[in-house]
């Protein structure tokens, strides 16, 4: 079974960047990464990861505070839970992240779908529901969205910071996870309105799903004992993983590891093209990802199901969605970009969606 549903792209120089890392260290800070680490990063850390996130110096000396666990869903589920005793709904695009959707959904709150189009939320309609209802939480994933591969303009960027800036104690959860794939995106919510984003910022993805590190960056005012929460659900990260996870920052590897994952990703567009050239489907230049389009009389359970007959593994529109729409599928290529049946695979994808087209 080709598995088309998980999206983490991995290089190998990956490993030997780990590798040489291990190779050196003192032997003095080598037992030091044996105790867990604290859950917020030593000033000096801090200052880096804000240089990592292209933030002005004041943010995270006066404005931000920055706290550390062992991943971006993690992270997710610790902000709603914090805020679950205060709040019971969040704003979402109308499909969304799945672990998202399930975080919330296990924790009680109602997810509201905000009309969207091709660049994600639409402020007015955002503007509409926030003024009738008390949702104070509204998550977005602004840059190469997961699943329909939009990617907000910074227009769109400002126009959603007038919005949320007219009401009392609304923040927006940005998601960037895939960020790391676009050549120039625009600046993040969190560069625009630190006062009211809570932004979060992993390795799995942009290094490797083994670096259990992600940051929370979020406003002085709130996430007060957030602590605990990190530590009776995850215990948070690693002291070697921590320490790596700075180090990666630090030096220029990692851009050197993004930049082999965007040439990747620029290729398989290159095939995406060719071989979907006549679906409606969307993606984006630098992403791992496809969402397609099904005619509209095949749910995408039924297709799913179809293409686990042929060994082809894909995820139905209907798991990022809170309204059970079933018009399209997502085909996921980080952890199989180099497998010599992922275009075949493609190939009988984009065969069979023609078919179905067809009749």
């Amino acid at each position: 079974m080709l598995d088309l549903r998980f999206n983490y792209p991995s290089v190998k120089k990956e490993a030997d960047i780990f590798q040489q890392y291990i190779k050196g260290l003192p032997e003095q800070e080598k037992y030091g990464m044996l105790t867990p680490p604290s859950f917020r990063p030593a000033p000096a850390a801090a200052q880096e990861i804000g240089q990592w996130l292209e933030l002005p110096p004041d943010t995270l000396r006066y404005r931000s505070d920055v706290i550390t666990t062992c991943s971006g869903n993690s992270a997710l589920h610790c902000i709603l839970t914090w805020f679950r005793n205060m709040e019971e709904t969040a704003a979402i695009e109308e499909f969304t992240y799945t672990s998202f959707k399930a975080s919330a959904h296990e924790l009680g709150y109602r997810l509201h779908t905000i009309a969207c189009d091709a660049q994600g939320m639409i402020p007015e309609a955002l503007e509409a529901h926030l003024q009738s209802s008390n949702t104070r939480l509204v998550y977005l994933q602004p840059t190469i969205h997961n699943p329909t591969c939009s990617v907000m303009s910074l227009q769109r960027r400002r126009d959603i910071v007038t919005v949320i800036k007219r009401f009392r104690d609304v923040y927006v959860i940005e998601d960037d996870a895939y960020r790391f794939l676009h050549p120039s995106p625009p600046p993040t919510f969190l560069q625009l309105m630190p006062d009211k984003t809570l932004y979060i910022c992993s390795f799995s993805k942009v290094f490797n799903p083994f670096v259990r590190v992600a940051h929370i960056v979020y406003p002085r005012n709130i996430l007060q004992g957030v602590d605990s929460i990190i530590r009776y659900t995850t215990s948070g990260s690693s002291g070697l993983l921590s320490a790596f996870a700075r180090y990666l920052v630090q030096g220029d590897l990692l851009q050197q590891v993004i930049a082999e994952k965007r040439h990747i990703a620029e290729l398989l567009y290159e095939k995406v093209k060719n071989i979907f050239q006549d679906l409606p489907y969307r993606t984006f230049p630098g992403s791992y990802h496809i969402w397609v389009k099904l005619p509209e009389q095949l749910s995408a359970g039924a297709f799913a199901a179809e293409m686990r007959t042929w060994n082809i593994d894909i995820m139905s529109s209907e798991d990022f969605s809170t309204t059970g729409n079933q018009e399209y599928f997502r085909i996921a290529m980080g952890s199989t970009w180099n497998a010599p049946e992922l275009v075949p695979s493609l190939q009988t994808l984009a065969g069979a969606v023609r078919k179905h087209y067809s009749t």
